[in-house]
């Protein structure tokens, strides 16, 4: 694959994924505005629903000049919410893109040529959409997307292995892929002795404990929703929606449902979360006001209890059996040590700072403003999520990798 076939095939496809993610929107909202519109509104108002929302998964921030809408009067608000499911579907259908673009001979045409196709599509989005309600500043619709979408096409197609149509297919390998390894090998080996030969099994136990309590979240809400199912219907109900304008709310709430999962894992760490200024929702303890009246909120926790905070047990339980899962991962730093404290301090300690990373990226990522009044914050308090997080990782994994990590005397062969 030469530059110029490079560069065209990720512009191509960097359109191809707007067009797709809009016209999901726009399709049945068309659908809608045809059958069960009066003409009161203009179809364009179809499109630009569209494209704000595209906007914002991107990570665009819209801001709303003051008004009045259906008797409501509100001041002027930003707009900064990622709704997380659009985003990541994007992310993903980037990744694959850079994926299938590591064979090619070349890879910065391809960055160039995807970068720029999917900012200047969005640039130009955001000016077929434009009006005095709504303003998205002049340049961040251009670099921001271009960022984002390079951002994954970068990592994608120089990470892991290359694309192969069929064996014997490619050709030689990109400069680029040979360069990131020798820096990535020459920064590694770089590091101190104490963090290279850590970092490994600290790694797996810090992502270990995030992708559980993901994991735990998701069921949890998976299963409050299936008990809570007379509740759901009877929200949807209450809203008076029509068949389309159902379909329209359901797919709303799939763009959102990722969010709400990083909130439940915030709230099975302790933490809780906030649904509007001055509120919070945690296992111990919630103050609530109003709620969206949205049906997917009844798979939330909104009210403590007794035993709530038995839950931040997952985080703890799973770091302690991530730290003695990784005892075969762990032979360079038992003969580097030379005592069992220093050692299980060590691992302890940069597996809690991966982890609490990792916690705070999902915090910031998923919280935002999403209107005026208390409707300016929605989501996790990042820092505060991270800090728990530390806590619940570093004190098992020091535990567990008391045993774990016990250092081999000289007398010893390694196993």
């Amino acid at each position: 694959m030469n530059r110029g076939l490079s560069f065209a095939i990720a512009a191509l496809q960097a359109l191809i994924i707007i067009a797709s993610m809009v016209g999901l929107i726009v399709a049945p909202l068309t659908l809608a505005w045809f059958i069960e519109g009066d003409g009161s509104v203009p179809w364009i108002t179809t499109l630009q629903v569209a494209g704000f929302a595209f906007l914002m998964a991107t990570g665009v921030p819209l801001q709303v000049q003051s008004g009045e809408l259906v008797g409501v009067v509100f001041d002027s608000f930003t707009m900064s919410y990622l709704p997380l499911g659009m985003t990541l579907v994007m992310a993903l259908l980037a990744i694959r893109i850079g994926y299938r673009l590591s064979a090619a001979s070349s890879l910065w045409p391809a960055w160039i040529g995807g970068a720029a196709a999917f900012g200047g599509a969005s640039y130009g989005l955001s000016l077929l959409i434009a009006n005095d309600a709504v303003f998205v500043g002049e340049w961040e619709p251009l670099f921001i997307p271009a960022v984002f979408f390079g951002s994954f096409l970068f990592v994608s197609s120089l990470w892991g292995d290359r694309f192969e149509l069929f064996p014997g297919a490619n050709g030689d390998e990109a400069k680029e892929r040979i360069a990131l390894r020798a820096g990535l090998t020459k920064l590694h080996q770089s590091l101190h002795w104490s963090i290279r030969t850590v970092l490994g099994p600290a790694t797996r136990i810090g992502v270990s404990v995030i992708v559980m309590l993901v994991f735990a979240s998701a069921i949890l809400m998976a299963l409050a929703l299936s008990f809570g199912w007379l509740e759901v219907l009877r929200l949807y109900q209450g809203l008076g929606l029509s068949l389309l304008g159902g379909i329209m709310v359901t797919i709303g709430q799939l763009a959102l449902l990722p969010n709400l999962i990083v909130y439940g894992a915030s709230w099975i760490s302790g933490v809780g979360f906030a649904i509007g200024t001055g509120s919070y929702v945690s296992p111990l303890a919630s103050q609530l006001g109003p709620l969206p009246a949205l049906p997917i909120f009844a798979a939330l926790p909104t009210g403590g209890f007794d035993r709530g905070i038995l839950f931040a047990l997952v985080p703890v339980v799973t770091a302690f059996v991530a730290t003695i899962l990784v005892r075969k991962f762990t032979d360079q730093l038992r003969w580097e040590y030379a005592t069992r404290f220093s050692a299980a301090l060590a691992l302890s300690f940069v597996s809690a700072t991966i982890a609490a990373l990792l916690a705070l990226a999902l915090g910031l990522v998923a919280s935002g403003s999403i209107g005026p009044g208390r409707f300016e914050f929605l989501g996790v308090d990042a820092l505060m999520f991270a800090a728990v997080i530390f806590i619940e990782v570093l004190i098992p994994a020091f535990v567990a990798s008391l045993v774990v990590v016990s250092p081999y005397q000289s007398s010893q062969e390694r196993k």
